[in-house]
């Protein structure tokens, strides 16, 4: 991983307090059905190379046949997340194993209303592009 100053150009996969969230990955496939085919190809070629990439992830096949391949991600808050990867392509089962690696597990709730505050912060809003190197501070300390 490359890094830019503090910022990361690419996600690290999900914590909270230093807990990764995944704890295994299953990918549920047919071993004869065409729309099985992508993840045949993903298993053949990339999973043992994703997998040494992320050892803290546990990885797991199964062949279940007449059925569409998915992949389930398992997390510690005990959640299960089923992704449908009918007739995709290597690359979007790669992506998908990606975004399970890199997401909380939590499911996502949506905001009916604005979130406004009544003290607004001082400090100003937070800016990725701030060059924070550049810029000279002033430390005072008072003993009371």
């Amino acid at each position: 991983v490359q890094r830019s100053g503090n910022l990361s150009r690419h996600p690290q996969p999900m914590s909270i307090r230093g807990v990764r969230q995944l704890k295994g990955l299953t990918l549920r496939y047919c071993d004869w059905g065409g729309s099985s085919r992508g993840a045949r190809a993903f298993i053949q070629d990339n999973l043992i190379e994703w997998a040494t990439k992320n050892p803290a992830v546990e990885i797991e096949t199964v062949i279940k046949r007449n059925h569409h391949p998915v992949v389930i991600g398992e997390y510690v808050i005990g959640e299960p997340k089923v992704i449908n990867v009918e007739n995709e392509s290597v690359e979007n089962i790669m992506k998908e194993f990606q975004r399970l690696r890199n997401s909380s597990g939590r499911k996502m709730t949506r905001l009916k209303k604005p979130v406004l505050t009544r003290t607004p912060s001082i400090q100003g809003v937070w800016n990725p592009t701030i060059p924070l190197q550049r810029l000279e501070f002033e430390v005072e300390h008072q003993t009371f």
